[in-house]
């Protein structure tokens, strides 16, 4: 399992507005139902985000990287995989790839739906396991299964009521007995049962985005969410993994990752756009999140875009 992207790194955690408002995430929550979405390569809805409701991903056509959690992994056409209530997650095509219309299938259900089908059917522990605790991680499934399964999301598609209702069963029935299915992120993630805590992480995040070139700190953020430095801290660490300032480097780094890879930016020049206040620390972090230098990362572009 690959924890690192050889030329890009997945973006900061974004809020669920990043699936844009026809795409009520936060609603669906609390709904016992079943959505179906497909996009193409260059949809806008290609961000690294999450949700509070499952995710049911096929991907048929292109290939790339794929983000879940902290798992960083290949996808190919009939790449499946199945994300739990606020795991975050992308899926990003290689620049080599011609764009397509269509190159993602996604099913999307609450944990209202989930629990009401477990109710439902008491004995199946096998689907409770599955979609109650692994879910939580980010579940990878063989790309047998995901060829398989690719008719069952179109019938998901063309119909509503009981015909959707009995071929997502069937879906969920043959994930869980996929032997080969693999837990992806190696921490898990679970929903805050209060609405209020999604706000505070988004308001920490934006800040983050919009003044991570300055000399941004721990006690700024925790002052806008009228919160102690403490309780900050093990607030922004419990949901979303990170310690604060090594979310902060990572977005730095991300932004130097943009720069290094759409012009010509002396190295030194971008260390200090993108708020580090020493080039020795700029490489350090960058050598740490990418496994490369700079100007190594800057070169290996250069060849992976270079005309054979």
């Amino acid at each position: 399992m690959n924890r690192r992207a050889a030329l890009s790194l997945p973006p900061p955690m974004a809020d669920t507005s990043a699936l844009g408002r026809e795409q009520d995430l936060q609603g669906l929550s609390d709904e016992p139902t079943i959505h179906y979405l497909d996009h193409g390569s260059r949809s806008r809805l290609i961000r690294w985000h999450y949700h509070p409701a499952y995710e049911l991903h096929l991907i048929v056509a292109t290939e790339g990287t794929a983000y879940v959690g902290d798992y960083t992994g290949r996808f190919a056409p009939y790449t499946l995989m199945l994300t739990g209530p606020n795991v975050p997650h992308n899926w990003v095509t290689d620049e080599a790839c011609e764009p397509v219309a269509l190159r993602d299938r996604v099913i999307l259900f609450s944990e209202a739906f989930v629990r009401r089908c477990i109710d439902f059917l008491p004995s199946a522990r096998h689907v409770r396991s599955l979609l109650l605790d692994e879910a939580r991680h980010g579940i990878g499934f063989s790309s047998e299964l995901g060829r398989r399964l690719e008719p069952y999301f179109r019938r998901v598609s063309e119909h509503g009521g009981l015909r959707r209702v009995a071929s997502f069963f069937e879906m969920v029935e043959a994930l869980a007995e996929d032997e080969t299915r693999r837990p992806l992120s190696s921490r898990p993630f679970k929903a805050s049962s209060d609405p209020a805590q999604s706000v505070k992480l988004h308001r920490a995040v934006t800040y983050i985005e919009r003044h991570y070139a300055n000399d941004i700190s721990l006690k700024a953020v925790a002052d806008r969410l009228s919160m102690s430095e403490t309780a900050f801290s093990r607030f922004f660490h419990q949901h979303t993994g990170y310690r604060f300032i090594d979310y902060v480097n990572q977005t730095r780094i991300q932004r130097a990752c943009d720069r290094l890879t759409g012009g010509e930016t002396p190295i030194t020049d971008i260390c200090y756009e993108v708020g580090f206040s020493n080039l020795s620390n700029f490489n350090r972090r960058f050598l740490i999140l990418t496994g490369m230098t700079p100007r190594e990362y800057r070169m290996r572009h250069r060849e992976s875009v270079a005309p054979t």
